[in-house]
C-alpha cells in the first residue's frame, strides 16, 4: 500500500509538472503567433506605404509634364494621372484593411492586400510604361 501512494504522490507530481511545462510552451507559441501576425501586419503596411509613395512620385512627375504640355498629350497625361489616383485609393484602402486587421480575419485580409497589391502593382507599372512612353514621344 505504501508503494501505491508514493506512486500515486510521483504520478500526480509528473502531471503536475507536465501540465506546467505544455501551459508553459503553449504561451510561448501564443506569444509568437501573436508576434509572428504583427510583424507580417508591419511588413504588408510598409510594402503598402512603399508602393504608395512610388504612385505619389509618378502623380508629380505627371503633373509636371502637364504643367508644360497641351492638347493629345495633356489627355493622355490626364488619363495617367486618373489612374494612378486611383491606385493611390486603392493603397490607401488596403494599408487601412491591414491596419485593421485582427487575428480572426488576418489570413482573409492578407489574401485580400497581396491580391491587390499584385493588382495595384501591375497596373502601376502599365500606367509608368504609358507615362514614359508619352513622354519620350514628347521628346521626339
Amino acid at each position: 500500500m505504501r508503494s501505491t501512494n508514493s506512486y500515486l504522490r510521483l504520478t500526480l507530481k509528473s502531471l503536475s509538472i507536465l501540465t506546467l511545462v505544455f501551459l508553459f510552451a503553449c504561451s510561448n507559441t501564443k506569444e509568437g503567433a501573436e508576434e509572428d501576425f504583427e510583424n507580417q501586419k508591419q511588413e504588408i503596411v510598409a510594402d503598402l506605404e512603399r508602393m504608395k509613395s512610388s504612385v505619389e512620385d509618378a502623380i508629380e512627375k505627371v503633373e509636371d509634364e502637364l504643367d508644360i504640355n497641351e492638347g493629345p498629350v495633356e489627355r493622355t497625361l490626364e488619363e495617367a494621372k486618373a489612374n494612378l489616383l486611383r491606385k493611390k485609393t486603392q493603397l490607401e484602402e488596403s494599408i487601412r484593411k491591414t491596419k485593421a486587421a485582427t487575428k480572426e480575419n488576418w489570413e482573409g485580409v492578407k489574401s485580400e492586400v497581396n491580391e491587390a497589391m499584385s493588382e495595384i502593382g501591375d497596373g502601376f507599372e502599365k500606367v509608368k510604361q504609358d507615362i514614359e512612353e508619352t513622354i519620350d514621344n514628347l521628346a521626339e
